[in-house]
């Protein structure tokens, strides 16, 4: 299993990567990049490693590591407003479940389901307002839900001179299949500061409350750190991203405790829009 020092070679690739510099725009693209209601194609590559804890045997042993392919398709819309559509492909490598056959765990590698957000966004006064909806497609792997997804979303994103903050709240709620009854609102917050040269400094979490939890269970609560440069690789301009998150509240049975994450989102133009 991936454990945190295999990130090294991905952060010593990045640092030499972010040697680069583009231009005095760059600052104001990588805002750009941080904020979820402009249009900016990307093809984000997340790769996440976790570790678990609680109450239950062996939980404190196991982790994970996802990788996960989403590509961002904004459409400029002839009033200038903008339709985004942000698809996401995961590939979870040891997910661990817990066998009441004989009260331990066993471990999956399998895709896992597919989550979506399609958004419609527009600018008013300097801000950046979205509302659309989330969702989950079902991909009936031995990890998956079994569920079909679906809930609003809002956004409201604020760049600055000295950076960009935002806040986007959507709820999840289960319209069709066999799992279990699914019913999760979610808050990502975030905080980006601009420091120089396309470089960031921030954090993004997503606070998530489960209305179907147990009582004095159903918050999770991440706080984090992110560092981010905005470059070019010759003529191919992309955004890298690392980032560490602890869950200060969490279920108490068997939560993830820590992750850590690595993204190399390269910027495109959408090929579905001439």
């Amino acid at each position: 299993m991936l454990k945190p020092f295999h990130f090294v070679p991905l952060v010593c690739l990045w640092a030499g990567m972010a040697a680069a510099q583009v231009g005095p725009n760059i600052d104001e693209l990588a805002k750009e990049l941080s904020n979820p209601g402009a249009a900016n194609a990307t093809l984000n590559f997340k790769f996440e490693y976790r570790t678990f804890d609680g109450a239950l045997p062996g939980a404190d042993d196991q982790d994970s590591f996802t990788a996960t392919f989403q590509p961002v398709f904004p459409f400029v819309l002839e009033n200038g407003n903008n339709l985004i559509f942000r698809p996401a492909l995961p590939y979870v490598v040891g997910q661990p479940s817990l066998n009441s056959g004989t009260n331990s765990f066993d471990t999956t590698s399998q895709f896992g389901d597919v989550p979506y957000d399609l958004l419609y966004s527009w600018g008013s006064n300097g801000w950046t307002f979205g509302a659309g909806v989330v969702g989950s497609v079902p991909t009936n792997s031995s990890i998956s839900s079994e569920n079909w997804l679906l809930g609003p979303s809002f956004l409201a994103v604020r760049p600055t001179d000295w950076g960009i903050w935002g806040l986007f709240p959507f709820h999840n709620e289960k319209i069709g299949g066999s799992g279990q009854d699914v019913s999760v609102t979610s808050l990502q917050y975030f905080l980006f500061a601009s420091l120089k040269d396309g470089w960031q400094v921030g954090m993004g979490p997503t606070i998530t409350y489960d209305w179907n939890a147990a009582s004095g269970q159903e918050w999770t609560v991440p706080v984090g750190l992110t560092l981010a440069k905005t470059t070019a690789i010759g003529n191919q301009l992309v955004k890298i991203n690392a980032g560490i998150e602890y869950n200060v509240v969490r279920p108490d049975a068997f939560a993830s405790d820590w992750k850590f994450t690595f993204t190399f989102s390269p910027v495109v133009k959408n090929p579905f829009q001439k």
